[in-house]
């Protein structure tokens, strides 16, 4: 398998930009928002200022201005004042309509953030007039200490910014690392199934779908290492069941051809059988491959399931009494017909009751029957043999695989039938188990469903 090439954008990727967008998004929207606060804060502050200044620059004229001999020196007076507080000012009479001092041009009134106060200025008790001052708050202009407040604030929004986008691009990585390693822990574990035999279940964690997702991969790294234990054994086992039937051929034929032995029907009738050997693996193989490998098709009819096992069950009855094994049949108490396979079912009956008979001893008892429920139909082989190991219940229907390990190949067969019989079974959507007890033997379950069964085929009556 290839690696993915580098250019190659990541899950991991995608959801570090995904969250830095949003992420970034958010506290550039939180910058702007604490801008605004800090702006209204800013005016607030200016206009306090400014009504500050003016309070001042108000008590300021009224001290000297009560010592004016005429109007003339009070307008002196206001000028030097407006002059002094580097603020324009307009100063009108005590009716507001006189117009007694300007000092504001009138294209300085336009300027975006002009703010001006208006208060009354009293003299010995009196209102001599209103003095209006203007201050520029937009620039900050007419204070050093506003200048400096307003660089402060610059400074302090610059470092907000910085500080949020920061923690928006830590907060992503840190995210998507963690959102994402459970993806890649899944992905490398998928790879390495393909590139390397050195496997190991993954940590399941995550959300709801990435754990079923862990757990579907360790369910495949077992089934993997079974395979592959599977295969080696395989190799092993045909090795040598190609090896001893081809090396006694060999070695009778040579020994024929070199005048060693005579050719004699005997002769010929061992090297038959050898040959016979090597035939029955072959047909084995091609069996379970056309029966896993889907290679075939149902010829399915209406048929009576009971028939079918009484016949099975019939066939082998010669077979159990040469072996001394009390063979049972238990009908249905009511007819058990279903859309099926004869030739099909009458291989998964004689594979299984062929196996049961194969593994139980003389003096013992086997047991077939029938039983019909509701959308189903069951078939059980129950026998007296050695039993199956729980641990070993599960793997009995794979490939190649015999419970009883230390039996000859010559007469426990390859171990493929029950494999077979499980392909087949599961091609009629049915299903196919067994129960055991160690030294007290084994039952075997076949389930074919009536209804799915019927509804493959409408046009033949149930």
């Amino acid at each position: 398998m290839k690696k993915t090439a580098s250019w190659t954008i990541t899950t991991r990727t995608w959801l570090f930009l995904a969250i830095l967008s949003l992420t970034a998004a958010a506290s550039i929207g939180s910058y702007m928002a604490l801008t605004q606060i800090w702006s209204k804060q800013l005016a607030s502050f200016k206009q306090k200022y400014a009504a500050e200044q003016s309070h001042h620059l108000l008590y300021t004229l009224r001290e000297r201005m009560k010592n004016a001999a005429d109007r003339s020196e009070s307008i002196k007076i206001l000028e030097d004042a407006s002059r002094h507080f580097a603020v324009p000012i307009r100063y009108v009479g005590e009716d507001r309509q006189t117009m007694i001092l300007d000092l504001v041009d009138p294209a300085w009134l336009s300027r975006p953030g002009l703010f001006s106060v208006e208060a009354p200025l009293v003299l010995d008790g009196k209102i001599d007039g209103y003095l209006t001052s203007f201050y520029d708050t937009a620039e900050g202009a007419y204070s050093p200490a506003i200048r400096q407040l307003e660089e402060q604030l610059e400074r302090r929004g610059r470092t907000v910014l910085i500080l949020f986008l920061s923690a928006a691009f830590a907060v992503s990585l840190l995210a998507s690392w963690r959102w994402s390693r459970n993806i890649s822990a899944s992905s490398d574990a998928a790879e390495t199934i393909v590139t390397s035999n050195q496997l190991s279940p993954i940590r399941v964690r995550g959300t709801k779908e990435i754990r079923v997702l862990m757990t579907t991969i360790n369910h495949l790294i077992d089934r993997f290492e079974r395979h592959e234990s599977w295969r080696n054994q395989l190799m092993q086992d045909l090795t040598h069941e190609l090896r001893t039937p081809l090396t006694a051929v060999l070695s009778q034929l040579d020994a024929i051809i070199d005048g060693i032995y005579p050719l004699t029907a005997d002769q010929i009738q061992r090297i038959l059988v050898d040959i016979e050997r090597l035939y029955r693996l072959v047909e084995d193989m091609e069996k379970l491959s056309e029966a896993e490998g889907a290679q075939f098709e149902l010829n399915k009819q209406e048929v009576n399931l009971s028939r079918i096992v009484q016949g099975i069950y019939e066939g082998f009855l010669f077979l159990t009494r040469e072996k001394n094994i009390r063979f049972d049949y238990v009908p249905s108490k009511t007819p058990c017909y279903l859309q099926a396979d004869p030739d099909r079912i009458a291989q998964i009956l004689s594979n299984v009751m062929y196996n049961a008979i194969k593994y139980t001893p003389s003096g013992g008892k086997i047991e077939v029957g029938v039983v019909h429920e509701e959308d189903s139909i069951l078939v059980f082989c129950k026998d007296t043999g050695m039993g199956i190991p729980e641990e070993e219940l599960g793997r009995i229907f794979d490939r190649f695989y015999r419970a009883d390990k230390s039996r000859s190949r010559d007469s426990g067969g390859l171990g493929v039938g029950l494999s077979i019989a499980k392909a087949l079974v599961e091609a009629h959507q049915g299903n196919i188990w067994a129960e055991s007890q160690i030294g007290k033997g084994s039952i075997f379950w076949i389930r074919l469903p009536v209804q799915q069964s019927f509804q493959l085929d409408s046009s033949k009556p149930a």
